[in-house]
C-alpha cells in the first residue's frame, strides 16, 4: 500500500444546487479543495454526478488537477440516482483497486455522498443493497464514509453514522459554506498523522 496516498470518492447530486446557490456552492467547494490540498497529503479524486444517462468513469485525478465546476451543473430533471450511481462508482473503484499493484494502492479510501432529498430515480440498486456495500467496504476494506444531506432518513437508510453525517439546512443563506467546512474538518481528521 502507498501509505502517503488517499483516494477521495465523491458521489454528488448535481440537482441539489439551485441556480441561486451555484456561486455559493462553487466558492464553498473550492475552499474545501484548497484546504485538502494545504494538508500536503497526496490525494487522488474520483467523482460521479447523479444525472440520468451519465456514464460512471473512474478518473483517479490528482487533487490539484481536479476541476469541480463541471460537476455542479444542475440538469433540471430533479432526478436523483444516488443508489445506482453510488453503487456503480464503488464497484468500479473496487475493481480498479484490485487491479492496481499493491505498492501503488492508496492506503486510505474516503467516500462522500452529497445528496438533496431522497433517491427517486434509481432502477438497479436499493437502499438495502447500497447499505450492504457500504458496510462491506467500511468493515472489511476500511473505507471511510461521509454523507452530506438535507434529509436525515438517508443517514439511517444507508447505515452511515450520525457523526459522519453533515446536515444541509436549506434555510441558511449560504447553505453550503458550513457543511463543506464541517466536511473539511472531518476528512482532515481521518488523515494519518505523519511520523
Amino acid at each position: 500500500m502507498n501509505d502517503k496516498l488517499t483516494l477521495q470518492i465523491f458521489a454528488f447530486d448535481c440537482n441539489a444546487i439551485s441556480e441561486e446557490q451555484h456561486d455559493n456552492a462553487l466558492k464553498a467547494i473550492k475552499k474545501f479543495g484548497a484546504s485538502l490540498r494545504a494538508t500536503g497529503r497526496m490525494q487522488h479524486v474520483s467523482g460521479v454526478r447523479f444525472t440520468r444517462n451519465e456514464e460512471v468513469s473512474i478518473k483517479d485525478t490528482p487533487l490539484e488537477k481536479f476541476k469541480i465546476s463541471k460537476m455542479l451543473v444542475n440538469d433540471g430533471t430533479g432526478a436523483c440516482q444516488m443508489l445506482d450511481r453510488s453503487s456503480e462508482v464503488m464497484d468500479k473503484v473496487g475493481i480498479r483497486l484490485a487491479d492496481t499493484p499493491e505498492e501503488e494502492r492508496p492506503s486510505q479510501v474516503i467516500m462522500t455522498i452529497i445528496v438533496s432529498g431522497r433517491d427517486n430515480a434509481s432502477v438497479r440498486c436499493t437502499y438495502e443493497r447500497l447499505r450492504e456495500m457500504i458496510a462491506l467496504q467500511r468493515d472489511v476494506y476500511k473505507w471511510k464514509f461521509f454523507l452530506m444531506t438535507d434529509f436525515t432518513i438517508n443517514m439511517e437508510k444507508l447505515g452511515i453514522a450520525e457523526e459522519d453525517t453533515i446536515i444541509i439546512k436549506r434555510g441558511e443563506k449560504d447553505m453550503f459554506e458550513r457543511p463543506f467546512a464541517e466536511l473539511t474538518e472531518k476528512i482532515i481528521a481521518c488523515f494519518p498523522k505523519e511520523q
